[in-house]
């Protein structure tokens, strides 16, 4: 999918960022990105939810074919996710571009509301009123990042709940993939992000049969997010052409190797 000459935000160069940034430009857009930190070599260090750094970003490159907010708290607080999410949210819509981002939420929402993430549908609400598109997306694996493979060799208990409990995983490069089909559809509306699904024990079996190394107890504490625990919806997406090329366990059986 070609994006020759197409001017584009990335706003947060963390993992996804980073990842979607690299298609982008391979596509052929000029990708202008926006993040608070200058080790994340972003072409504009800056709070992307300030007025200021969006008109400066608006005067560097005019008005964008779309902006991608992949921004991320890192486990932040209330406070860090109302000014992460729902003030940029905020800003975009004040500014007029709200209609033109794909705004990467959290599949966590579907399973409920935390403090936390009633903040985060706050700010969806905001992209949506004013057309733009929410992504929520499954947790990301990919090189160097795979929470699910690292606790499981260092022999950390294994995620709570059942065995049956769903877990939902998309790769990096997937979901990069599919945030550029969303901007090319120029849709507006909720759409899930996930490649796979699989249950907590079809998900440590195959830890096991590949790595060797039996799964250890399971944690009695949940983690942050509110966890899902149903397969991820991804019809819709896929309705418009996106097709996961990554596998989970062809992901563990190399990342093992």
């Amino acid at each position: 999918m070609s994006c020759t000459g197409q001017v584009v935000w990335i706003l947060g160069l963390g993992y996804l960022g980073r990842s979607l940034a690299a298609q982008c430009q391979a596509a052929g857009a000029r990708v202008f990105t926006i993040d608070v930190s200058a080790a994340a070599g972003a072409d504009m260090c800056a709070d992307a939810s300030h007025p200021d750094s969006i008109a400066d970003a608006l005067g560097v490159t005019g008005i964008p074919s779309a902006i991608f907010c992949c921004l991320a708290t890192h486990g932040g607080t209330v406070p860090d996710y109302d000014n992460c999410y729902r003030r940029t949210a905020q800003t975009l819509s004040a500014a007029g571009l709200a209609s033109l981002c794909v705004f990467c939420s959290s599949s966590s929402l579907y399973a409920g509301l935390s403090e936390r993430s009633s903040v985060l549908a706050a700010a969806e609400q905001l992209i949506l009123s004013a057309g733009g598109c929410v992504a929520r997306l499954a947790p990301l694996y990919g090189p160097a990042r795979c929470e699910l493979l690292r606790r499981h060799l260092i022999g950390a208990p294994c995620l709570h709940g059942s065995p049956s409990r769903v877990l939902n995983y998309v790769h990096v490069e997937d979901a990069s993939a599919a945030l550029r089909i969303l901007a090319h559809a120029r849709v507006s509306g909720v759409y899930a992000v996930c490649g796979e699904s699989f249950t907590k024990k079809e998900a440590y079996s195959l830890l096991e049969q590949i790595s060797g190394i039996p799964t250890a107890g399971t944690s009695s504490a949940p983690g942050r997010r509110c966890a899902t625990s149903m397969p991820l919806d991804s019809t819709p997406l896929r309705t418009l052409g996106w097709v996961p090329s990554h596998s989970f366990a062809s992901f563990v059986a190399q990342a093992s190797r």
